[in-house]
């Protein structure tokens, strides 16, 4: 991967998925669109900062927030012609510039899909990001000013820094990015579909982040033919192992199925026999629809780019789980998966990019107060319309029927619609 010149960029390495991967061992160079010079010692620059704590025994919370103010680490130097890809994977130094490399990965890629530039909710207070890559601790979090990251064992004994985890670092910023853009409901207008919202529209961000990896995009149609309704890379978020996850958007969970899942008075998640749940529980059929929406976009892209024909669409979006019709699907994808890789790409490239620009879009037209998720379809609906002028529609009510999330009639939208062409009609 050549370099660009200053004017193009600064070089980072990144993880595309947990290094706990045998396939994403190796990092991969990106470039930010940070203009090389901009980012200083620490990593830093105007949005986010690096600060390598020492001792610092707690995580942040209220009122403990930034800046830290105890002792830490120097901060980590550019290296020749002002990049940061001269670091070696395994020290602090490159722990500390992964972190900051993912954070302004994932605004970049945000900030394409919203056309304009993000603002933290937190700017009032605290104009740029702090980030914390080597806490003790088996968790990650974002918050008010900071995101810190921990680490955690997974069953088989591999241990991973949250801090190497760029989809981790990606859903944390997703949290930063949707409180900015959507706001915070006021106590007695606080649903709990809203407090799951954010759980299941940051793993969308991280999912449609690790999508701009080539080695991602390569690995997943290579591993399932072009088949993606089978478990892959990109339908994992935050992997800790070859086995284990933390969250699948590919899942066949509905409202029925959570719909006993409450939040009591104490904040805590239960569900209908008293067991602990979490508000990812709560969001999952949020986040199935709409990744059922991308590969359905994807397959129909397909379709019209002659890869696969139509008969093999409809079998394998049949949502009757028949082991025979699974094996017709597997073969046909095979078939015409072989001698078409880049054609398979190019359609899950449009797919990933549609979904983008739609999700930027929805989000644009969503508000905290009273949420429910069909508000969701009703915004992507909105979206659709205007980038295509309706033609997705159809896979969105039904994916949202599906999942029996029920959509407003008469649908209602915050704004007026005033989305930029950008190509997808």
């Amino acid at each position: 991967m050549r370099r660009r010149d200053a004017s193009e960029g600064t070089c980072f390495l990144l993880y595309p998925q947990a290094p706990v991967l045998a396939a994403f061992a190796r990092p991969q160079r990106i470039r930010l669109s940070s203009p090389v010079g901009s980012v200083g010692p620490g990593p830093s620059d105007d949005r986010a900062y690096v600060v390598d704590a020492i001792g610092k025994a707690e995580p942040y919370g209220y009122p403990a927030l930034p800046p830290w103010r105890g002792a830490a680490n120097p901060p980590v130097r550019p290296g020749p012609g002002g990049h940061f890809d001269h670091l070696v994977p395994g020290t602090r130094g490159f722990a500390c510039a992964h972190l900051f490399g993912s954070v302004r990965h994932t605004l970049d890629v945000w900030e394409r899909y919203f056309g304009r530039r993000i603002r933290w909710h937190f700017g009032h207070d605290f104009p740029r990001l702090e980030l914390i890559p080597l806490l003790d601790w088996d968790n990650a979090q974002s918050g008010y000013g900071f995101v810190e990251t921990g680490w955690d064992r997974a069953r088989d004994g591999t241990i991973l820094q949250f801090a190497l985890s760029t989809d981790t670092i990606a859903h944390e910023i997703g949290h930063s990015i949707l409180f900015s853009e959507v706001g915070i409901p006021v106590a007695q207008h606080r649903t709990a579909a809203f407090l799951a919202f954010p759980e299941a529209f940051a793993d969308l961000i991280a999912l449609l982040c690790a999508m701009q990896f080539d080695a991602v995009l390569d690995l997943v149609l290579e591993a399932t033919h072009g088949n993606l309704y089978v478990e892959n890379e990109i339908n994992r978020i935050a992997e800790l192992s070859r086995t284990e996850q933390i969250r699948v958007a590919s899942h066949s969970v509905r409202m029925d199925d959570v719909a006993g899942i409450t939040l009591d008075a104490a904040g805590d998640w239960l569900d209908a026999s008293g067991q602990g749940r979490h508000a990812h529980d709560l969001g999952l059929p949020l986040l199935g629809a709409v990744f059922d929406i991308l590969i359905e976009i994807y397959e129909l892209a397909l379709v019209e780019l002659g890869l696969i024909g139509t008969s093999l669409d409809r079998e394998s979006r049949s949502g009757d789980y028949d082991a025979a019709r699974v094996e017709r699907v597997h073969r046909g994808f095979a078939a015409a998966y072989a001698g078409r890789h880049d054609g398979f790409r190019e359609a899950l490239e449009y797919a990933r990019d549609y979904m983008g620009y739609a999700l930027a879009r929805a989000i644009d037209d969503l508000w905290p107060d009273d949420f429910d998720f069909g508000r969701v379809g009703a915004a992507l609906l909105a979206a659709d319309r205007e980038m295509s002028g309706g033609r997705y529609a159809p896979f969105i009510e039904e994916s949202f029927r599906w999942r029996e999330i029920a959509l407003p009639r008469p649908l209602q939208f915050r704004r007026a619609p005033a989305f930029a062409d950008i190509g997808f009609r």
